[in-house]
């Protein structure tokens, strides 16, 4: 191999990778969001309330509080590339069974079906992912690429909720037929997890490393005793954080609709307002993230907007002269920056956190963590607004106040414990982690 070749890493190639990833995100969170997206529908065709809805997500999240740990375990022994394809795997079983469930009307599967799609989405979207994008962009744009793939990730929401709807009408009303165009897009995804392994393989051949990157002998559950203080509070950051966002995003839908009265169209219109303004403001901020740093205190930003955003749900007010629709632009708008910001900073801290053989597993720790709150709070959220009335949603928005408030707390602790101890997680990403 010549000496002098120049890594695929350090080429614009590296942008065409992040580009598949972010189609795979888009796909993966299309196809997994399709419950919140298609509430009503799926209420009149298995007869159903939100708080069942709100089950599906739990189904989603359950087997990723330990799965994506030992999941990230394994991706750090037998090497990302493997353990994509495999994983991904689990989603086109977990997409078959909810498409036969709609058309033999068993909720049941679909809740299966969700299960073994969250097994397979996690690992794949939070920590294979994860573990590779840092990889090609280690030292470089790292802050900028986790931004991008996190914003798609949403904008999968964003797609499905005009996809998808528009599927419905076109196909008179018909819920199979989204479910098949489910299929066929997370078939589409297992395809470009396909060509990524090989141009990662080819990537690595190139740099004279492919036996190393096909398994880590030294990894073992004993790493998680070397992670400190700095780990687990971004860990429990993210929980609070983006739990509190999503399941907000999840339910907002019906909250828009019968608490503030908005018509379908405005409603979605509001509902896809953060991942628009994501779109917008995180590739900018993300590669002004990577040149100054400062991190922890981007993340305590981006926690008391949102605090500021779930306090405005938590006004009571009468929808008069566009009262409420003055009010829930305000409160997305809002919403929309906390999370614009918060993408690009909170996975790049955790690769600053830790040694590099261990980074599988330490993106499995922080997803295994945060769906904890994935799998409650959807739980906790269906029973309050079980009757789906107006002031139940206001105790909702109440709920996730509260859940925001400790997340700040988390954050204000996080930004003094990096500024006695070092500022490790502020530095720029031009510099080079060493271990």
């Amino acid at each position: 191999m010549d000496k002098k070749q120049v890594s695929w890493h350090q080429t614009s190639l590296r942008w065409l990778f992040l580009a598949m990833t972010c189609v795979f995100q888009v796909g993966c969170c299309l196809c997994s969001d399709f419950p919140s997206v298609l509430a009503s529908q799926m209420k009149l065709q298995f007869s159903i309330q939100q708080s069942d809805i709100n089950q599906l997500f739990t189904f989603y999240s359950l087997p990723n509080v330990i799965f994506p740990f030992f999941g990230g375990i394994i991706i750090d022994k037998i090497g990302i590339r493997t353990s994509l394809v495999s994983f991904t795997a689990f989603l086109v079983f977990g997409q078959a069974l909810c498409y036969y469930g709609s058309l033999i009307l068993n909720y049941n599967y679909l809740k299966i079906g969700m299960m073994l799609m969250g097994m397979g989405g996690e690992i794949c979207m939070s920590v294979a992912q994860s573990s590779i994008v840092s990889k090609w962009f280690v030292g470089q744009e790292m802050a900028l690429a986790f931004g991008l793939k996190l914003t798609f990730t949403r904008l999968g929401s964003v797609l499905g909720v005009n996809l998808l709807r528009y599927t419905y009408v076109q196909f008179n009303e018909s819920f199979q037929s989204c479910m098949m165009i489910c299929c066929l897009i997370i078939l589409i995804v297992w395809g470009v997890s396909f060509i990524q392994i090989e141009m990662d393989k080819l990537s690595d051949f190139r740099d004279g490393k492919i036996k190393k990157d096909e398994g880590q002998s030294n990894v073992s559950l004993s790493d998680v005793k070397q992670f400190k203080l700095d780990f687990y509070l971004v860990s429990l950051t993210c929980v609070l954080s983006y739990s509190a966002f999503i399941v907000l995003q999840q339910n907002c839908l019906q909250m828009f609709k019968i608490r503030y009265q908005l018509q379908d169209k405005e409603a979605t219109f509001f509902y896809s307002l953060p991942y628009y303004i994501s779109a917008i403001i995180t590739p900018i901020f993300g590669g002004f993230v990577d040149k100054i740093g400062q991190r922890p205190l981007i993340i305590l930003v981006s926690g008391v907007l949102l605090l500021i955003s779930t306090s405005l749900y938590c006004v009571e007010l009468n929808c008069i002269n566009d009262a409420c629709h003055n009010l829930t632009l305000l409160a997305q708008t809002i919403s929309g920056l906390s999370f614009a910001i918060f993408a690009p900073v909170i996975w790049p801290c955790i690769p600053l956190c830790i040694k590099d053989n261990a980074q599988g597993t330490g993106f499995g720790v922080v997803t295994s963590i945060q769906n904890i709150g994935l799998s409650l709070l959807p739980l906790i959220v269906g029973q309050i607004i079980q009757d789906e009335t107006q002031y139940s949603y206001v105790q909702m928005m109440q709920f996730i106040r509260i859940v925001t408030i400790f997340g700040t707390l988390c954050n204000i602790t996080l930004y003094m414990h990096d500024k006695q101890n070092g500022n490790k997680l502020s530095v720029k990403s031009t510099k080079q982690k060493s271990n």
